[in-house]
């Protein structure tokens, strides 16, 4: 069952990592964000024992993914299982939060612009049912999700 988990997690990270690096130029809500940080950041999203990504921002350029470079901003997934329930929309990265489920190193505030970004692209990328019951308002979409589906494809 692990491996399943960890095969889907691996998935949505992609998904994840190409619905923000389309958004960041289709909506200006997320290169708001990303461009407030005025330089160059690294985030790392990890689950112990598990797949992990790497994106790097570039300021006014966009995202890319690397490997093997150190990050501005670690949030690391203390287990498979939560990691599961947070990508796959059944917990929000709030109440991971809250749980203690992660380890965030970084500046928080910083880093609550990247969740700011991954509430967004979770709207676009998840049916309404699924983003209600773990964002705490509708964002709207600037976009069709099949539209951005597509793009996300054949970033």
């Amino acid at each position: 069952m692990k491996n399943i988990q960890k095969i889907i997690i691996y998935i949505v990270l992609q998904f994840l990592y190409r619905g923000m690096k389309v958004l960041y130029k289709d909506d200006q809500r997320i290169s708001k964000e990303l461009n407030g940080w005025n330089q160059d950041k690294t985030i790392r999203l990890s689950i112990i024992n598990g797949p992990s990504l790497t994106i790097q921002y570039q300021y006014l350029k966009g995202l890319s993914k690397v490997k093997n470079k150190n990050a501005d901003i670690e949030i690391t997934f203390k287990s498979i299982s939560t990691a599961f329930k947070v990508f796959t929309g059944m917990m929000s990265v709030k109440q991971a939060y809250l749980q203690h489920c992660f380890i965030l190193k970084g500046d928080i505030y910083e880093s609550m612009r990247f969740v700011r970004c991954v509430d967004l692209v979770e709207t676009y990328l998840f049916p309404y049912f699924m983003t209600k019951r773990i964002l705490n308002h509708y964002q709207k979409r600037y976009q069709p999700m099949l539209i951005v589906y597509i793009k996300t494809l054949f970033v």
